[in-house]
């Protein structure tokens, strides 16, 4: 007689007590989650503040707070759905206001907080939000860059920082609008640089004071090259400033300039293009008997040394 031996089946009592003690961790959670949301909670929430039906021409002319403090009343369990609701924002009609009006927070609190009635506000802070508007214009203005760059040794920058377009159309309070002479792009930061730049940067945006910007990006370009030298010798050093009753003599009447700057640029500077003075004002105020020139260049090219860097002077009548 054959006998036919099925394997028996042992439990893994380790395993079952491992999903008994799981189980039991999250039913008391859940249990605990369920008695503490059910008890009440006043606590503050930040809601945004909107601005609504803004006349066609007229514009914020004073900052509002982006959002309010709203201290609140209520249920765990309704507290934990308010996270879950979309549009929870507090609601100002500006329909009426032609030039100033000061809304109380906490007055008419239901109709202008959109959040469940279930939720009961306590307190709003600010308590008061101060609205001006003013005559909304256009105004055009040019681009400033705000870049922050570092170059590989032996690198640097050639020439201007351009950004296409080079202006900006901003829409806004009359009053504000009058005070801007420019418009700054975002930050940007490059890091050792060794090769052109071309690139799409977002201008920055006024939120708080209802100011837009169009476009709302631009193209920024810059050149970058390698660097050299170059030595103009016998630069003229003129004095500014002389009375007629005056003379000044400087010793030595010239110096020589060491510049630094792209190779491309450089290549194209002459001696013509540089300059050298000294005001007569600072030889008045000087107490040590020599003087340090300055010197001018094109833009970008960067004095190095200068020979000598002081000169002596003697002042005759």
């Amino acid at each position: 007689m054959e006998f036919l031996f099925l394997p028996r089946f042992v439990p893994d009592v380790k395993s079952k007590n491992l999903h008994i003690a799981i189980f039991s961790t999250l039913f008391a959670a859940a249990m605990w989650l369920s008695i503490n949301l059910s008890y009440e909670y006043q606590t503050v929430i930040s809601v945004p503040l909107a601005l609504e039906n803004i006349k066609p021409n007229r514009a914020l002319a004073r900052p509002v707070p982006a959002s309010l403090a709203v201290k609140v009343h209520t249920s765990g369990w309704e507290l934990l759905g308010l996270y879950f609701v979309p549009n929870v924002r507090y609601v100002l009609d500006v329909a009426d206001v032609t030039n100033k009006f000061n809304f109380i927070t906490n007055k008419d609190v239901m109709e202008r907080l959109k959040i469940p009635q279930s939720i009961h506000p306590v307190e709003i802070k600010p308590d008061t939000v101060i609205i001006v508007l003013d005559e909304k214009i256009k105004k055009i203005v040019p681009v400033e860059p705000e870049v922050q760059m570092s170059f590989r040794d032996g690198y640097d920058i050639v020439g201007e920082i351009k950004t296409t377009p080079d202006s900006v159309t901003l829409t806004g309070a009359k009053a504000i609008l009058d005070k801007v002479e420019q418009w700054q792009t975002k930050p940007l930061v490059f890091s050792n640089l060794r090769s052109d730049v071309n690139t799409r940067v977002a201008v920055t945006d006024s939120l708080e004071y209802g100011v837009t910007p169009f476009p709302a990006a631009v193209d920024l370009q810059f050149a970058v090259q390698p660097t050299a030298e170059k030595t103009f010798k016998g630069i003229s050093v003129e004095v500014d400033q002389v009375p007629n009753n005056r003379l000044v003599v400087l010793i030595p009447p010239k110096i020589d300039v060491i510049v630094r700057g792209g190779i491309g640029q450089l290549a194209t500077v002459d001696r013509k293009d540089l300059s050298s003075y000294i005001d007569y004002r600072t030889i008045l105020l000087d107490t040590t008997g020599s003087i340090e020139p300055v010197v001018t260049t094109p833009k970008n090219i960067r004095v190095v040394k200068k020979d000598p860097e002081r000169l002596q002077y003697v002042v005759r009548k």
